[in-house]
């Protein structure tokens, strides 16, 4: 059976990786962990939102220090979330008329990318489906995945 001194020892060289202060402090007093409690997330985003604010005043060695542990806690904190506030499917309608919005666009400024602004309002009605190629055009004009366009509820 393994002892804890054994354990230590070999744990001891793996040590230099932890060398600056800070991130030891951090590692020792708020060790990055599944987050099952809503108090252990408010902890983990106050912890975070200290450290992201002190970031710019403090050495190179301590935002290095910060950048690594944040790195390592934002994935617990939005695996946390996305199990507690899962985010609702989008229709491929709302999501057009979400990107429509986020760049100030009308039904006319996407007439040329669907086939005219009747087009672009049958759409966004829900009344006539996005073409493979029109999902081709509006990912490359908003910079985002085909995929986005594409609703899960209607292909399953």
């Amino acid at each position: 059976m393994m002892t804890i001194e054994t354990l230590e020892k070999q744990l001891k060289p793996l040590e230099s990786s932890f060398d600056n202060g800070l991130l030891r402090w951090l590692y020792l007093h708020l060790p990055p962990q599944p987050i099952k409690s809503k108090k252990a997330h408010r902890d983990y985003l106050k912890a975070v939102g200290i450290l992201m604010s002190a970031h710019d005043d403090l050495g190179p060695e301590e935002r290095a220090a910060i950048e690594k542990y944040v790195s390592v806690v934002a994935p617990l904190v939005e695996s946390y979330e996305r199990k507690t506030h899962p985010i609702p499917e989008a229709t491929p309608e709302e999501i057009l008329t979400f990107l429509m919005d986020q760049h100030k666009l009308t039904q006319y400024d996407l007439a040329d990318d669907l086939g005219g602004q009747p087009v672009v309002s049958d759409v966004l009605r829900g009344k006539r489906k996005l073409s493979r190629d029109q999902i081709e055009r509006l990912s490359k004009r908003f910079s985002v995945s085909p995929a986005t366009f594409y609703s899960k509820a209607a292909n399953a």
